[in-house]
């Protein structure tokens, strides 16, 4: 096939001169190619790396990984503002667990966020009063609707993930509308309940495990990365668990969990060296920056979970397992039968189109042969003598002998 196209290059090119150009271009892609398949067959495993190398990064341009992440992260910023303020208000409620310097050093931690946001000005007069409120628990109602509005947007950006790893496992109809959202509602609840246990823990945990245990210091700084990058990889790959519409074992699940968080530290150290390159002490962005970098750290985010999954979904294409095969075969035995169903009924309309056609054409022809016998009967009954040929044809033989020498003899004057 090489061969072929090779040809139909050199026949339908230019001229001549570009001949030994292009047998130079496809003799080494020849060579490339056969190299490849020689390496293949003296190393399958590292052919099969390859091959699922390179059937991740077009399963990633299939299912659209760059757009995908950005639509996520977009929903995820717009469920942060009501999310925040949900926790604040909890946060007050638990004034008495946490203790009044915790949601203290909270409260100052989001104002610091806000002024980078916003202005000094929206800080002072917005910000803290609804804070303040919400901290006090005065605005009870308010807190419940903006805590429904998070967990619907954020909903809705996990309702994201879970599409993109569907049809990246081939696995789409198995689950119905009604069924994926609230899985996204549940999952995004989840992570959220996660956050607000885990990220503490692994935010303070050095710090007070080192003031419980001094013989730990300098020793657990040593594990603290590995301990996260486990829980990272653990949570990503429950994750992973949940959304895939087919029940399979956990191990199944590392490799892309394993690569989504390798993404994911790589990915934010890079950002953070661009952001601060970008957003320096003098930016033109202003009070932009804040939500740009939150934005584009989200972006990360999610191109990892999506990246880790696309992995995933072709280890599993390329050696399925037993549920998996079935239940791609399941879908398209309907996918089939629905095919089938559509070209019987496309059938039917065009042989009903075809037989009401000819009941039409019948009825003209008969309206027809009525139109001409009662034409006939009416000349008849008047008397009228034929017209045309058919009085010619119709006529005495001594009427055509009579009238066939006046039409022979000369006329005279």
């Amino acid at each position: 096939m090489r061969m072929d196209v090779r040809g139909w290059a050199i026949g339908s090119g230019a001229g001549c001169a570009a001949t030994p150009t292009l047998d130079r271009v496809w003799g080494l892609w020849e060579r490339i190619w056969r190299g490849v398949d020689e390496a293949r067959a003296r190393h399958p495993r590292l052919g099969s790396l390859v091959l699922l190398i390179v059937r991740t990064g077009r399963s990633a341009g299939r299912t659209r990984l760059i757009g995908l992440s950005a639509e996520s992260a977009f929903f995820a910023l717009l469920s942060l503002p009501a999310l925040l303020l949900g926790l604040v208000g909890t946060l007050g409620h638990l004034r008495a667990v946490l203790g009044a310097q915790t949601v203290l050093e909270i409260r100052e931690w989001i104002l610091d966020l806000a002024t980078k946001a916003v202005t000094a000005e929206v800080v002072s007069t917005v910000v803290v009063p609804l804070i303040d409120d919400f901290l006090r628990g005065a605005q009870a109602n308010v807190l419940s609707l903006t805590f429904l509005v998070s967990l619907w947007w954020g909903s809705r950006a996990m309702n994201v993930f879970i599409e993109a790893i569907t049809i990246a496992y081939g696995l789409e109809g198995l689950r119905g509308y009604f069924r994926q959202r609230v899985l996204a509602f549940v999952a995004y609840l989840g992570g959220l309940l996660f956050a607000l246990v885990v990220l503490p823990v692994l935010v303070a945990g050095p710090d007070l495990v080192q003031e419980l245990l001094p013989v730990t210091v300098g020793r657990l700084n040593v594990a603290y990365w590995p301990v996260v990058g486990g829980v990272s990889v653990t949570a990503v790959a429950m994750l992973y668990a949940l959304v895939v519409p087919v029940r399979m074992p956990l191990r199944r699940h590392l490799p892309g969990a394993v690569l989504a968080t390798l993404i994911l530290m790589l990915g934010s150290a890079l950002l953070r060296v661009y952001l601060g390159r970008s957003f320096g002490e003098v930016t033109i962005y202003g009070s932009l920056a804040a939500p740009i970098a939150i934005l584009a750290w989200f972006w990360v985010v999610a191109m990892a979970v999506l990246a880790g999954s696309l992995l995933n979904a072709e280890i599993d294409s390329m050696w399925p397992t037993s549920r998996t095969a079935a239940a791609r075969a399941e879908i398209a035995a309907r996918r089939h039968a629905r095919a089938t169903r559509l070209v019987e009924r496309r059938e039917q309309a065009v042989r009903r189109v075809a037989e009401r056609g000819s009941e039409d054409a019948d009825e003209e022809g008969d309206e027809r042969r009525e139109e001409d016998a009662e034409g006939n009967g009416d000349d008849e009954a008047r008397g009228c003598p034929e017209s045309g040929a058919d009085a010619t044809v119709g006529a005495r033989p001594e009427q055509a002998e009579s009238t066939a020498p006046e039409a022979a003899s000369p006329r005279t004057s």
